[in-house]
């Protein structure tokens, strides 16, 4: 049913549960499973005490780590195809859908981002409005919204 999944991951806690579902599913489905992470450019830097350089630095090493991690997690029998991206993270997600011809994607409800909508993460909110494939939420599992959700897309 699913050929390529996508996980989108910032290493928060919900997408390091959200990674064991995408594993799961890819899994399951005999998919690609595609770990991808964006470095967020919309932050603004407006100090001298803060190098924005450095910071975007500081991020892609994350986003190495946290694609590494799922790597890991799902084994040398899946495979995994691993991407970091630079831009506004919905639209880079959107963007990769399309471009790797994803037809499932997997995301934590919400993320690091400090600007979170009360329900939904902004990006996982956006994510769901635009993308026309399925997406899977899944929600801390510590957190009264601990199973996953599933949008049509």
């Amino acid at each position: 049913m699913y050929t390529d999944v996508l996980l989108a991951t910032d290493g928060s806690g919900t997408a390091r549960e959200a990674t064991d579902h995408a594993i799961a599913l890819a899994t399951a489905h005999d998919a690609t499973l595609h770990a991808v992470y964006v470095v967020e450019t919309r932050t603004a830097y407006d100090n001298a005490i803060v190098d924005p350089e450095t910071v975007r630095e500081n991020l892609r090493r994350e986003g190495e780590a946290a694609t590494e991690a799922v790597r890991s997690a799902a084994g040398p029998d899946l495979e995994v195809v691993t991407a970091i991206r630079t831009g506004v993270p919905h639209e880079e997600l959107l963007a990769y859908v399309q471009e790797a011809g994803i037809d499932l994607v997997v995301m934590g409800s919400t993320g690091r981002s400090t600007m979170k909508t009360v329900l939904l993460g902004s990006t996982a909110a956006a994510v769901v409005e635009d993308v026309e494939v399925p997406v899977v939420l899944v929600g801390e599992a510590d957190s009264t919204d601990a199973e996953p959700t599933v949008s049509d897309g």
